[in-house]
């Protein structure tokens, strides 16, 4: 742990840049931070355009709070991320303060032009309008909903939480001989060419064969690559990855060729018994539009839907089969150092990854 000292109103409250990962992730486990803000997805963003730098402020011995802070060069200025995160105990007002004057501090040594912070459930208020200087933000990261379905329990209670014909799809995968097993590094290639598919299908972007490829190894054990497969054949796919009490799915991916066979759903239900029996409470089905309702068509005005299989909507009602709860963040808010190079940046600017 490296000191870096940052002057805070509080002589009881210390903010230190980390540079272990072992006391980092300590602290990250006694304030129950989410995987986004543990260690090791600092390290795999590294490998792929960011910076992270791990900031850290303590009351005597006890981490009050953590925030890891992804940076992202644009020529000679950069772009902050916090990422599903701070990681806190203390959610007050006074909290968001001090974290915002240490922010100010690593920002404007990384000549930050603006810092985006996008809270977890329960994590800091971030007052706008007020004298900190934070606004409601337009960009997006991070899904803002998600559905979370507790697994610590037997299969059957599993099963049963789920709606009836996800239920049935389950075992019907079971029925039609779709087999599921755990995977290595030497299956990713053909789930990239599943993910590809996937993408085209739905709409949505993917990283590249080397990212997924990073995932695993930098993950190691605590994440786990599922196939699925009907006589051989790659039928889908799943990465999910587990964080103290919480697996997340990260990323899928299936083939129309073999859809009516039903492997997406049982490749999820193997990914939760995974999940319970490798001690966690919760899977995490990571994203679900925004709202419940389908966004309207609005250039024609004739009160028709869009197609609820783009985008997100390509699996939300997939994912709602499983059960669980709807859960919401507060969205992303921004604090903008250089407002000229902030406006040109979002004219212009590529996406950030």
């Amino acid at each position: 742990m490296v000191g870096n000292g940052i002057a805070l109103p509080s002589a009881r409250v210390v903010a230190q840049v980390v540079t272990q990962a072992g006391a980092w992730d300590q602290s990250i486990e006694r304030l129950e931070g989410p995987l986004l803000q543990g260690w090791r997805w600092g390290e795999l963003k590294s490998r792929h355009g960011w910076s992270p730098i791990r900031l850290l402020l303590t009351g005597g011995d006890q981490p009050l709070l953590a925030a890891q802070i992804l940076f992202r060069r644009f020529g000679p200025l950069s772009v902050a991320y916090v990422p599903r995160g701070p990681a806190v105990t203390d959610s007050t007002p006074a909290t968001t303060a001090m974290l915002t004057m240490a922010l100010d501090h690593v920002c404007k040594r990384r000549n930050a032009a603006i810092v985006f912070v996008e809270p977890d459930q329960g994590s800091l208020p971030f007052p706008t309008g007020g004298t900190l200087g934070w606004s409601p933000s337009q960009a997006m990261f991070q899904p803002k909903r998600t559905i979370k379905v507790r697994v610590d329990q037997p299969d059957d209670a599993l099963l049963q939480q789920m709606k009836p014909k996800t239920r049935y799809n389950v075992r019907l995968a079971e029925r039609r001989g779709v087999t599921v097993r755990m995977g290595t590094l030497a299956d990713v290639p053909g789930v990239y060419r599943l993910l590809r598919e996937t993408a085209e299908r739905n709409a949505f972007g993917i990283h590249s064969l080397e990212y997924y490829q990073d995932v695993l190894k930098t993950f190691g054990p605590d994440a786990a690559l599922f196939v699925a497969e009907l006589d051989g054949d790659l039928a889908a796919a799943v990465v999910a990855i587990r964080q103290q009490r919480e697996a997340v799915y990260m990323y899928g991916a299936s083939t129309a060729r073999h859809q009516r066979h039903m492997p997406a759903y049982l490749i999820q239900f193997e990914a939760m018994r995974w999940a319970r029996e490798s001690g966690c409470v919760w899977y995490d089905f990571w994203g679900i539009p925004d709202s419940d309702l389908p966004p309207a068509e609005s250039e024609d005005g004739d009160g028709k839907y869009l197609n609820v299989r783009n985008g997100l909507w390509g699996t939300y009602r997939f994912k709602q089969g499983f059960g669980g709860d709807v859960m919401s963040y507060p969205g992303v808010f921004e604090r903008v150092y250089l407002r000229p190079a902030v406006e040109l940046w979002r004219r212009f600017r590529p996406g950030l990854g």
